[in-house]
C-alpha cells in the first residue's frame, strides 16, 4: 500500500523528498565525526580594526593671510575759508602739485582792509588821548579818566588785531608739499564762512588700510613686515610695515583697522586704489591637530581618541583658527591625547582597535 502511494506522487515532489532525505543523512554523518569542538560562525571571525594615530601636542604656529584694502593718504587737509568773501584767486586744479607756503586761495579783502584801516586810526587816537591825560594827571585829569582812556586804548588795539587776523585769513597757503585732489569753487564765487573750497594730500604719505577679523588682531604687531600687491600696477610686490593698529573693534563687523606704511611708496600708487596685503601672524604656541583628523556631524566637530584599552572614543571638540594643514583645538581634548589620523572607515565610538603606530608617531595618510 505504501509503495503504491509513493509511485502515485508527482515526479517533482518525489525529487524534493529525495533531496531532503540526502541532506538529513549528510548532517547525521557530520555529527558522527564531531570531535567535541564547536566551529566559529562567519560573524565571529572579524579582523582587527587598524588605525594610525598621533599625539596631540602644543606647537608654535603662524598663519599666512591675504586681505584686500584701500590705499589712503596719511596726510590730507581740507581747506576752508574762515571769512565770508568773494574768491578772487584760485589758480590750481585737481592733480596740480604745489609747494609748501604756495598761495592756493585768495579772497576779496577790500572790505576787511577798510575795517582794518579804521581800527588802526581808532587805536592811534586812543593812544594820543591816553598819553595826553597821563601828562595832565597832577593838574586836571582824574585817575578815573586816565583809567577809561587806558581801557579805550586796549580795546582799540584788540580791534585792530582782530581785523588784521581777518585780513590774513583772506589768503590760504599750502601747509605742506602736496597735490590738489579736490576743487569745489571757481574764481568769482561768493563763499559763506567755513565752506570746503579745496583738498590736498601728501602723496608720499600713502598707506594701505585693511580690516582684520578680531581673532587675528592680537597675532600681529606694529613693525611686522608685509607684502603689498596693487592690482593697477601689475603683479609686482611692494614692501610695507604695519604702522598702526587701531585700539577698537567695529561692533558690527567684529573687525579691527590696521594701517600699513609703504617702504617706499611705489611709483604710480594713488589714493583710492585697491591693494592686496599678504601678511604672516606672529608665532604662538597652540594646541593643534592635523586637519584631516577632524570630522563633523550634526552635533559639531569631533575626533576619535584612543584610550589605554585601545578603544576609540568619539570626542566632540571646539575648534579655533586653521594654520595651513593644522587646526587649533580650544576645548574637548588635551595635550598628550592619542587621536586617530587614519583608518576612519567603519570606525565608531567604543570600538576596539589595533594601533598601527603604538608610540603615536604621525603616519602619512595615503590618498
Amino acid at each position: 500500500m505504501k509503495d503504491m502511494i509513493i509511485t502515485n506522487l508527482p515526479k517533482r515532489l518525489l525529487l524534493i523528498l529525495l533531496l531532503v532525505s540526502s541532506s538529513i543523512a549528510m548532517n547525521a554523518c557530520d555529527r558522527s565525526n564531531d570531535t567535541g569542538k564547536t566551529e566559529p560562525s562567519a560573524n565571529q571571525i572579524t579582523a582587527a580594526h587598524v588605525v594610525a594615530t598621533t599625539i596631540v601636542r602644543m606647537q608654535s604656529v603662524r598663519n599666512q593671510l591675504t586681505t584686500s584694502g584701500t590705499i589712503e593718504a596719511g596726510t590730507k587737509v581740507r581747506l576752508y575759508n574762515e571769512v565770508s568773501a568773494r574768491i578772487r584767486y584760485l589758480p590750481y586744479h585737481e592733480g596740480d602739485g604745489v609747494a609748501m607756503h604756495t598761495t592756493l586761495i585768495g579772497l576779496d579783502d577790500k572790505v576787511i582792509q577798510a575795517e582794518l584801516d579804521k581800527a588802526t586810526a581808532v587805536r592811534k587816537q586812543a593812544k594820543i588821548d591816553y598819553d595826553r591825560l597821563k601828562k595832565l594827571q597832577k593838574q586836571l585829569a582824574s585817575d578815573e579818566e586816565i583809567a577809561r582812556a587806558s581801557t579805550a586804548y586796549d580795546i582799540a588795539v584788540a580791534d585792530e588785531q582782530l581785523n588784521q587776523n581777518r585780513l590774513d585769513k583772506t589768503i590760504i597757503k599750502a601747509p605742506f608739499d602736496g597735490v590738489i585732489t579736490e576743487r569745489h569753487y571757481e574764481p568769482g564765487d561768493v563763499v559763506p564762512m567755513h565752506s570746503h573750497i579745496m583738498t590736498m594730500i601728501d602723496p608720499e604719505s600713502l598707506h594701505v588700510t585693511i580690516h582684520l577679523a578680531e581673532h587675528w588682531i592680537h597675532q600681529i604687531a606694529v613693525g611686522d613686515s608685509v607684502d603689498i600687491q596693487i592690482d593697477a600696477l601689475a603683479n609686482s610686490l611692494h614692501s610695507g610695515l604695519i604702522s598702526r593698529i587701531h585700539p577698537t573693534i567695529d561692533a558690527d563687523t567684529r573687525k579691527g583697522t590696521v594701517e600699513i606704511e609703504f617702504q617706499p611708496v611705489p611709483f604710480g600708487a594713488r589714493a583710492g586704489q585697491l591693494a592686496r596685503v599678504h601678511l604672516k601672524t606672529r608665532p604662538s604656541d597652540r594646541l593643534v591637530i592635523p586637519a584631516h583628523a577632524l570630522h563633523h556631524d550634526g552635533k559639531g566637530a569631533y575626533v576619535y581618541v584612543i584610550d589605554q584599552d585601545s578603544t576609540s572614543l568619539k570626542t566632540y571638540v571646539s575648534k579655533g583658527a586653521q594654520y595651513g594643514n593644522a587646526i587649533e583645538i580650544i576645548d574637548g581634548i588635551k595635550k598628550d591625547d592619542n587621536i586617530v589620523t587614519k583608518g576612519f572607515n567603519g570606525l565608531r565610538h567604543g570600538k576596539k582597535v589595533k594601533v598601527l603606530n603604538p608610540d603615536g608617531s604621525n603616519v602619512a595618510e595615503s590618498s
